[in-house]
């Protein structure tokens, strides 16, 4: 989620006549906001866990986007910031080495957008004028995103999963690839997954036009000890997996390679007729 300025309307007097005026500028857009500055959040490492860290909040707010140079990229705004955050980093991950956040817990899209107004004025007001790349007119990266479904992670239990033996979960998971044409095994959900590679599967699938199930392998109380009993179940060392027609047809590799030369489709597509 975010905003964009067509670069004519982000500077339209002179450069040398912006600096003048930025104070002013600046801190009306923060008196108009409930935000802390731009400069004051803490920049967040976003390798490896950091992408999860506590510091990310998921709830509604603004961030910004830097690289590994801390050139700044991107300024958005979002219902859930830990979930922009984490799909930006998933989508764009040479740009995404560091953020900034703000967390706005109770804010409607009024105040979102004003918070993400000071945000954007403040960048400027220090750049006299120059955009963040992901915000110019005609940069999409940042901004589009493709329709992902909110259909609802299959659960192989009724909530008791911590209840349930390796062997109840192994069952389970083979009834459960049976009554269900595609099941993908992924860590987290269709619109939120917890790793790169879920979100790219999750990615083919729905650019394939694919009606799939997804069950999540992190979710104990409802899953049991999925994550390690699948591997059992497969005999496949990795997670995400795919299955049609209750048999496996492999790990993120090699869909994305069956994806590259156009075979995945041609292998869906009967199915799905």
């Amino acid at each position: 989620h975010g905003m964009r300025l067509a670069r004519g309307d982000a500077a339209p007097v002179p450069r040398r006549a912006w600096v003048a005026p930025r104070r002013a500028v600046v801190a009306r857009a923060e008196k108009e906001s409930a935000v802390p500055p731009l400069g004051d959040a803490p920049m967040i490492a976003l390798a490896g866990d950091g992408v999860r860290s506590e510091a990310i909040p998921a709830t509604p707010g603004v961030y910004a986007i830097y690289d590994e140079t801390e050139a700044i990229q991107y300024i958005g705004l979002s219902r859930k910031v830990s979930a922009s955050v984490k799909l930006h980093v998933f989508e764009l991950p040479k740009q995404c080495a560091f953020a900034r956040c703000a967390s706005l817990p109770d804010a409607a899209k009024p105040d979102l957008q004003a918070a993400w107004k000071a945000w954007m004025m403040e960048q400027l007001a220090a750049t006299e004028g120059a955009l963040p790349p992901g915000n110019t007119s005609g940069n999409a990266l940042w901004t589009e995103r493709k329709n992902r479904k909110t259909k609802p992670n299959l659960r192989l239990t009724k909530g008791d999963g911590d209840d349930a033996s390796d062997e109840d979960v192994q069952r389970l998971c083979g009834e459960a690839v049976k009554k269900h044409r595609f099941v993908a095994f992924i860590k987290g959900t269709r619109a939120e997954p917890e790793c790169g590679f879920s979100h790219r599967m999750c990615a083919m699938l729905d650019e394939l036009l694919v009606d799939y199930e997804t069950i999540d392998t992190l979710d104990e109380a409802n899953n049991g000890n999925l994550r390690n009993v699948l591997k059992t179940f497969s005999d496949w060392p990795t997670i995400p997996q795919l299955y049609l027609d209750g048999e496996l047809v492999g790990g993120h590799d090699i869909l994305e390679e069956m994806h590259a030369n156009g075979e995945l489709k041609e292998m869906l597509a009967p199915a799905e007729k």
